[in-house]
């Protein structure tokens, strides 16, 4: 056979391998790359990486630009680059630079310091120390230009929420007591909810997104002046502007004016925790039927088809964390939007719940929002990693944890325990278990890190925007968006 034969041989087989890596995930083109010199070099190639790329922007994992072919101009070390900081986060919430520093303590910790230095034969705690600190550095703000609203009907702005949409593209925000949409890249009014009863203020939001650039939304409302809670699930087309109205839901009358601690949308379950009784509604707004959860001291989180439970199982800080199935639920009932609702009050303890469990030994912060965030991973269905923020021995602790959700039940592997700053207030984590939250103490919120820092390295990043605003971190892509008294602002990390 000739050489030129051979060649054309060899180049027919580098051209299949190439067109089995494109259909694979992230994990089996590393894998393949681990083989050999001559694996690696193929499983290297553009086209795959911009195959394994494109897939995951089309997902919501990865931000766009502007311009479509924003990937088609990436080398394959960019292309990578991409799926590294989805999976660890923006390399400057890591890397410290070398102008980083350590803050001076607040006031109180420097009080607190000499009293323990002064006593310190009679304690076994090392002196408190500032906590290290390094400003982060922006590599890309975009900003947005809505007509925020400041009147006396609406909520202050300083607490106006804002949520980037996996992908990039989209925007929602809370504009004092309303919510709106916006393109990002066009800086362009998309749509604005209009509730389905008048005197009406909207005190939180979430959403997911679905197919052919769909999102579901959920609003969670109170009528003026007269106080009726109520949550309102609307479909979006993102492109289009058009919404539809899917479901209307009238909440148990409460004692208090604010009742909405947090909400959650799952495909077609959506959840709204409320006060002061530690309660969940539960809506799949697709059959219309609702449950109420109550669980004292419990926490719960969403994910395709299930409740991930976390609750107390003892007095000295056992708890466990398991799977209940929405489709073995026995308690739904048909949801009433306008009549005082009926719907009942499951405890904890009754809901039905996959074989495999976990048992952990922490106490819980119990604050307003979350402690445990739930994510799937991008490269395989059914396997998700569990964050969660505790005490610990009296220590606060990132612990984490991977499960996998099988025929038979649950397996859950334990991955590692972080020691976390005295006094942090977990406000979002992304997909790397970074956390965006605050101390006390300190005004600037931070970024803090999953994993033990060496020494002299920062413990914290700082964000500090210059004003007392609502940051929310885009999970995937790690971006903060915020909004001013004039500007909607959306900011990237390289």
């Amino acid at each position: 056979m000739s050489p030129s034969i051979n060649r054309k041989l060899d180049d027919l087989v580098e051209d299949v391998l190439i067109l089995i890596l494109v259909e694979c995930e992230v994990p089996g083109v590393l894998a393949v790359s681990r083989t050999n010199k001559y694996f690696r070099r193929i499983a290297l190639t553009r086209a795959v990486w911009y195959s394994l790329v494109s897939r995951l922007f089309q997902r919501g994992f990865i931000d766009g630009q502007p311009d479509d072919g924003y990937f088609r101009d990436l080398a394959t070390e960019q292309l990578i680059g991409l799926v590294r900081r989805m999976l660890h986060g923006p390399k400057v919430w890591t890397d410290t630079p070398s102008q980083s520093q350590s803050f001076p303590a607040p006031r109180s910790q420097t009080a607190v310091r000499r009293a323990v230095n002064r006593f310190r034969k009679f304690i076994r705690r090392p002196p408190l120390g500032g906590l290290a600190s390094a400003l982060l550095v922006e590599s890309r703000r975009i900003i947005l230009h809505p007509e925020i609203g400041t009147g006396p009907a609406g909520l202050p702005w300083q607490i106006n929420r804002s949520k980037l949409l996996p992908g990039g593209k989209y925007v929602l925000f809370q504009n004092s007591g309303r919510v709106e949409c916006w393109s990002v890249f066009e800086d362009r009014h998309i749509w604005t909810h209009t509730p389905s009863m008048d005197h009406t203020l909207v005190h939180d939001f979430e959403v997911d997104m679905l197919e052919d650039n769909v999102a579901i939304i959920l609003t969670c409302q109170r009528t003026e002046p007269q106080p009726k809670h109520f949550v309102e699930v609307t479909s979006l087309n993102l492109q289009t502007g058009v919404s539809d109205l899917e479901l209307v839901s009238r909440l148990p009358e409460r004692p208090l004016n604010f009742v909405y601690v947090d909400c959650v949308v799952c495909g077609d379950v959506v959840a709204v925790h409320l006060r002061p009784e530690n309660q969940v509604l539960l809506i799949n707004w697709r059959t219309s039927s609702r449950v109420v959860v109550s669980g004292y001291r419990s926490e719960t989180a969403l994910v395709p088809g299930y409740l991930v439970v976390l609750t107390r199982t003892g007095t000295r800080g056992e708890h466990r964390v398991a799977l209940s199935p929405f489709a073995s639920f026995a308690c739904w009932e048909p949801n009433d939007s306008v009549e005082q609702p009926s719907a009942p009050v499951v405890p904890v303890a009754d809901l039905p719940f996959l074989p495999g469990t976990i048992s952990l030994t922490c106490e819980l912060y119990y604050t307003w929002k979350r402690s445990i965030w739930v994510y799937e991973s991008p490269f395989q269905r059914g396997r998700f990693t569990f964050w969660l923020h505790a005490l610990v021995n009296s220590t606060p602790a990132l612990l984490s944890y991977e499960f996998l959700k099988h025929d038979t039940g649950v397996s859950w592997r334990f991955v590692a325990s972080t020691p976390m700053p005295d006094h942090i207030y977990p406000t979002a984590m992304a997909l790397s278990g970074h956390t965006l939250g605050s101390c006390r103490g300190y005004v600037e919120d931070g970024i803090f890190a999953p994993f033990p820092v060496s020494k002299g390295s920062a413990r914290r990043h700082i964000v500090d925007f210059g004003g007392p605003f609502m940051t929310d971190l885009s999970p995937f892509s790690g971006a903060l968006t915020y909004s001013t008294l004039t500007e909607l602002v959306v900011v990237y990390y390289d």
